[in-house]
């Protein structure tokens, strides 16, 4: 329901039974609103909640670790569900050439709490060229169990220009991440990802990604420019502080990545991907690398599919390569300001 411009608001309640489970009765409620300032400032809330008015008799659910008909689990003291309200604030600023984000969330539940901030800022330097930087942080604790605190720090510079036949993304990042009672193969707290670490542990880390691309063209008879091939670099390096438990870890390591990809026609190319990951310190390499086919079904859309025949996994350098082995699919969209202009969004 919209009461008003801006807002919306949603609120259920439901009665469930079944002879598996057993009643159960529960409601949800949210709510959104936005708020343009003016036309460069823009400010929104949201509050969400869920409530349980009668629960399910844990006894009398077949298989514990599968969720009820209507969602949830069974946690550690018999609930099949949580309960919880959680807020978000946030606010949008946008120039002529610059623009800041930020929002805060908490959310306060029966089995754990989260807290976070986020803030964004873009300045478009020119045509093809802007330079960015983001910080987040959030931090988890559920009730007598572990809890987390991960913060970034980001920097970072794309340079694209439509004249040139190079392109570079540079992005420096600081990471931190810390987690207190830890449960190996246990979630995380609001259902995060199985931990894999035990008890206490703290890791810091300094990383730095660069890609380079060139697309070089071939003079045609009539004048124009073809381009039938792309090559690409990629170089990222990292400082890692970490401890666990009584026992500190540094080190420093290195990945360096080749891309090769020619044209088979207008939306099909065939190229051979390779990565190497190198530690000087302690002198190990690990290395991925295989044929890859793109497919580019309309325009501002990329499909990738290939296969590494060896890999290994990174998780600070998954999001600019993929280096696991094995088939894999990955898919690359661009967005700007007309691509959703056939909708219509925003017309008054």
């Amino acid at each position: 329901m919209k009461p008003w411009t801006g807002g919306r608001l949603v609120a259920s309640t439901n009665r469930q039974s079944t002879n598996e489970y057993g009643p159960r009765s529960f409601a949800a409620f949210g709510l959104s609103q936005s708020l343009p300032v003016n036309r460069r400032l823009t400010v929104d809330f949201t509050l969400d909640g869920n409530k349980t008015l009668g629960g399910v008799d844990p006894a009398r659910v077949l298989n514990p670790s599968h969720p009820v008909a209507s969602g949830g689990f069974i946690s550690s003291d018999g609930m099949l569900t949580e309960d919880f309200t959680a807020i978000t604030a946030g606010a949008t600023y946008r120039g002529e050439r610059w623009s800041l984000a930020g929002r805060a969330e908490y959310r306060d539940g029966a089995l754990g709490n989260r807290s976070g901030l986020t803030l964004s800022g873009l300045r478009q330097i020119g045509e093809g060229r802007a330079f960015g930087g983001a910080l987040t942080w959030f931090k988890a604790s559920q009730k007598g169990g572990p809890q987390t605190d991960a913060r970034t720090l980001a920097i970072s510079w794309a340079n694209r220009p439509d004249d040139s036949r190079f392109a570079f993304l540079e992005k420096f990042e600081l990471r931190a991440d810390k987690v207190r009672g830890a449960v190996f193969g246990q979630p995380g707290p609001i259902s995060g990802s199985p931990l894999t670490v035990e008890g206490n542990a703290t890791s810091r880390r300094i990383v730095n990604s660069f890609a380079l691309n060139w697309s070089p063209v071939q003079k045609r008879e009539d004048g124009t420019y073809l381009g039938r091939s792309e090559l690409s670099a990629f170089w990222g390096t990292r400082y890692v502080f970490d401890r666990f438990g009584a026992d500190d870890l540094k080190g420093w390591s290195n990945v360096f990545g080749a891309d090769i990809r020619f044209d088979l026609g207008k939306t099909l190319d065939l190229g051979l991907a390779g990565t190497l990951r190198q530690n000087p310190g302690g002198r190990s390499y690990a290395w991925s690398g295989g044929p890859t086919l793109g497919i580019s079904p309309m325009n501002n859309t990329y499909i990738s599919v290939g296969y590494n025949v060896v890999g290994f996994h990174d998780r600070d350098f998954e999001a600019s390569r993929y280096t696991r082995s094995g088939p894999f699919v990955t898919l690359r969209l661009k967005f700007d300001q007309n691509s959703f202009s056939s909708l219509g969004l925003g017309r008054r």
